[in-house]
């Protein structure tokens, strides 16, 4: 089992020259040693599910046309979802984040089958209908609702959309939040991590998960601080 909090790896290992998103930037993770890779799912105009963060490259958008259309237009081509799940099995888990809605019933299956297969995976959206719908299709999903705006009723907010993880935004992050997440009996995960600035949070118990572009840093510091309780907790904003 991998050692706590485990160090994901945002859209894979991109500060190498590799671009985001892609195999080559996953690659570069699994070589790094993340524990797992946080990616992006959209689905394009003729309706297959292609790994992009941005629905639009220059002018093309990913939904008005097919993968080959898209990579005709611009000149790159985003890795379809079913060739990533297919290069992940049993190699590292994934944090799969739908970024639309409309593609539930299709991507659940394929959800599922690699869950089933053991591989750890979470799938997250900041679209609390979404994670409800997912929740009602394929139940043994592992949910995580994501918030950067407001973490305002994030534990309801989750339960009502049967997720079982919250993952904040590292600015929405404190003392209160944790507690309020976790005494819940929910899983906290957070989000744009840099060790530079938050290393203190990887020696609290309660953080099961950093979301980070920085994985050497990240492994660094968890390893630095490997041991150490946290002597002082998150403070508060107020």
């Amino acid at each position: 089992m991998p050692p706590r909090p485990l160090v994901i790896a945002h859209r894979g290992v991109h500060t190498t020259g590799a671009t985001e998103n892609t195999l080559q930037a996953f690659e570069a993770a699994v070589e790094l040693g993340a524990d797992m890779i946080e990616l992006d799912v959209r689905r394009t105009g003729a309706g297959e599910l292609a790994v992009m963060h941005d629905h639009r490259l220059g002018e093309v958008t990913l939904d008005s046309c097919s993968l080959d259309e898209f990579e005709q237009r611009t000149g790159f081509r985003p890795p379809l979802f079913t060739d990533v799940l297919a290069w992940a099995e049993s190699r590292i888990g994934l944090d799969v984040e739908l970024k639309e809605d409309g593609y539930a019933e299709q991507v659940a299956p394929l959800l599922s089958e690699f869950a089933a297969a053991d591989n750890e995976l979470i799938v997250t959206s900041f679209l609390d209908p979404l994670l409800a719908q997912l929740a009602a299709v394929a139940p043994r999903l592992r949910l995580g609702l994501l918030i950067m705006w407001t973490a305002e009723g994030a534990g309801q907010r989750a339960g009502a959309a049967g997720a079982h993880t919250v993952l904040p935004e590292m600015k929405l992050v404190d003392e209160p939040l944790i507690e309020a997440v976790t005494s819940a009996g929910l899983e906290l995960i957070v989000w744009d991590f840099m060790a530079a600035d938050h290393a203190a949070l990887l020696r609290d118990e309660r953080v099961a998960g950093v979301i980070t572009d920085d994985v050497h840093g990240a492994m660094a510091a968890r390893a630095a601080s490997a041991g150490f309780p946290l002597a002082h907790p998150i403070p508060s904003d107020t």
